[in-house]
């Protein structure tokens, strides 16, 4: 009556809210999940879902399915875990995750040296920011932001990631007075929230907004404003400078995060440990104190 096919689609509809998200992230088409969700409910004679305002809601049969679905997830994860956890060899596949703006800015020549010392191990990258990744057995690794992780993970904390606000070269000199200037923000609500009353340059608005540091390196260097950034993005651009009195501010810490059941693999315990040593070399970039371009 039932598959694991059905059950990761009946799970998949109910922590999207809506069969199309869902679809999307399994990669697969709205027509393929809306039938396979048809047949199953036809097969058990009742509903699963119901249409709300705000998506797809379970029913009542729908969460009980859904519970079951979860914590077989949940054992076969963990059956993975544990075999994985107990090979022993430097060869093989290491899932890691992390933000593309770490990847690009941080870890990219860590990984290639790491390659070149280890030629055996394969590396699957996923770019998230997403801590699930993690919980749904899609990573090994993850690099994240966070200053509490959750305690089910375990890994190495490397350091404090300071931020500062940052400018192109000359947008504070064309724009002497404080009101003309503007912010890149995130998806703030206000156009001027509470941190930015409480940065030194509070007479600015938000202008621009994007979710993505990239995205507001990117649009700060083109002079489209000032935005805070953590210091090991904004420092090594050349085309971007600490916007006057060049405050730095404490951030988040950066953790490399995995399983228990997995952190003594070879394989993820010679990552974390290369990882680490690599980072730490880093600290003066990663707290803001290199000297000034």
């Amino acid at each position: 009556m039932s598959n694991w096919d059905n059950l990761q689609i009946i799970l998949a509809i109910q922590r999207c809210g809506s069969i199309g998200k869902a679809a999307r992230s399994m990669n697969l088409n709205y027509s393929t999940v809306h039938r396979r969700l048809s047949a199953y409910e036809e097969t058990l004679g009742v509903k699963l879902f119901e249409r709300s305002a705000t998506g797809q809601v379970c029913t009542p049969a729908g969460l009980r399915i859904c519970d079951v679905a979860a914590r077989m997830e949940e054992e076969l994860s963990e059956a993975e875990r544990s075999v994985v956890g107990s090979h022993t060899d430097m060869e093989g596949e290491l899932r890691i995750t992390m933000s593309a703006s770490i990847f690009q800015t941080l870890m990219a020549p860590i990984l290639g040296a790491f390659s070149e010392h280890h030629p055996g191990i394969r590396l699957s990258l996923t770019f998230t920011r997403d801590i699930s990744d993690l919980f749904r057995r899609e990573a090994d690794v993850a690099f994240r932001f966070s200053n509490n992780p959750p305690e089910s993970l375990v890994g190495v904390r490397i350091t404090n990631c300071a931020q500062s606000i940052y400018a192109c070269v000359n947008y504070i000199e064309t724009r002497p007075e404080p009101q003309d200037r503007h912010w890149i923000g995130w998806k703030d609500r206000s156009r001027r929230p509470s941190w930015v009353q409480n940065s030194s340059e509070p007479l600015a608005e938000i202008k621009h907004s994007a979710l993505d540091n990239l995205a507001k390196q990117h649009m700060a260097a083109n002079g489209m404003g000032m935005t805070m950034l953590p210091c090991f993005i904004g420092d090594q651009d050349p085309r971007l400078t600490r916007v006057p009195p060049k405050t730095v501010f404490r951030g988040r810490d950066l953790w490399v995060l995995t399983h228990e059941d997995i952190r003594k693999t070879s394989r993820v315990r010679t990552l974390l440990e290369f990882s680490r040593e690599q980072l730490k070399s880093k600290s003066e970039l990663l707290e803001g104190r290199l000297p000034e371009n």
